[in-house]
């Protein structure tokens, strides 16, 4: 994949994590979409990043490409998921074991009850739903930092495209594609146990998202979607399907900002030039640390010290997302890569043997 566009992935992520990180900061915590509130600028910014937390969504596009890609690239299911446990599982031991005594000597309200229990810590390093673990073990679980939730949906996603892409990788995009449609459809069946179970195993939720994403994959590699084909066929359902079932309606039009994002990466990259920037593209590098960091943390910072700008109290959610980005900087140079490096060495010990 040339440079430039990988370039130009870091910096989606960019657009997205900020917009995750504006929706937390500035409009979650506070009234109507909470009851309480815990920012001393109040409602200041209103509504103006309401539906920031679309770029949740717009990471699974995302995400859905690059998996994509980095099948077509693994030799096998073993080294695919070594290589996704080696990404994924050091940053979020970290954050979580930062997060749970970042609350502990912090957080005296608390204000968050959830990151203060060590069960919450040892649950959300598995990627597992907590309500689905809860379940099972009868107990009360909960992740340790509320953003977690979308690791659950990225884990199920990899072992679906894991198992169609090795089962058959000639057939994997069309497999794919029909898998997309059932599991979206079958949102809908009407049966209490199994929306039950929707709910805990809820990829059908999201499905469409990555898909897309492989679908930009596709159309990224030079291949062709013939009018009225299958597969034409099925890529323009997945996305009416999207749209229709996008709500509020106003998130439709977010959603299809989205895809026009990647139409233009793949057909005139030229009109994404303001995105070439190396801070965006840094940011996006490291927004998973920025995203496992950001919420819980963020907000407890911000209700426990912002007030202390007086009346610039409104600058604290900027200097707090600022903050952030430094601290996940400096954990993926001295954290993510060198354990990263020394968990490589060390899974494809036998393989490099060989």
């Amino acid at each position: 994949m040339p440079q430039k566009r990988i370039d130009i992935l870091d910096s989606f992520r960019f657009l997205a994590i900020i917009a995750v990180m504006c929706f937390h900061y500035m409009c979650r915590w506070t009234a109507p979409l909470y009851k309480g509130n815990l920012y001393p600028y109040g409602s200041f910014y209103g509504n103006l990043f309401k539906y920031g937390g679309k770029g949740v969504e717009f990471f699974f596009i995302i995400s859905g490409f690059v998996i994509s890609y980095t099948l077509e690239n693994t030799p096998g299911p073993a080294a695919f998921f070594k290589n996704r446990f080696i990404r994924l599982f050091p940053p979020i031991l970290f954050w979580s074991i930062a997060t749970w005594l970042v609350f502990i000597t912090l957080d005296h309200q608390p204000i968050f009850p959830d990151a203060h229990e060590l069960k919450n810590l040892l649950v959300s390093i598995t990627f597992i739903n907590p309500e689905l673990l809860a379940v099972i073990f009868k107990s009360d679980l909960h992740w340790i930092n509320a953003s977690y939730w979308s690791l659950w949906v990225e884990v199920q996603f990899y072992v679906l495209v894991a198992i169609l892409y090795y089962a058959n990788r000639r057939s994997f995009f069309q497999n794919l594609l029909w898998v997309t449609i059932l599991l979206a459809l079958a949102n809908y069946i009407p049966n209490a146990r199994f929306q039950y179970f929707t709910k805990l195993v809820n990829l059908s939720h999201y499905i469409c998202y990555f898909t897309l994403g492989s679908v930009f994959h596709y159309l990224y590699k030079g291949e062709r979607l013939r009018l009225l084909s299958p597969k034409a066929i099925c890529v323009f359902f997945i996305f009416v399907f999207q749209v229709y079932t996008s709500f509020p309606p106003v998130t439709r039009l977010l959603f299809v900002g989205m895809v026009i994002l990647f139409l233009l990466m793949i057909y005139k990259e030229k009109f994404l030039s303001y995105l070439d920037n190396p801070l965006f593209r840094r940011i996006g590098v490291i927004s998973y640390s920025v995203y496992l960091a950001h919420e819980s943390i963020g907000v407890l910072l911000i209700d426990k010290y912002g007030g202390l700008l007086g009346r610039w109290s409104i600058l604290a959610p900027w200097i707090v997302m600022v903050f952030i980005i430094v601290l996940a900087e400096m954990s993926y140079r001295f954290v993510e890569q060198r354990t990263g490096r020394f968990l490589k060495k060390q899974l494809f010990k036998q393989t490099l043997n060989l």
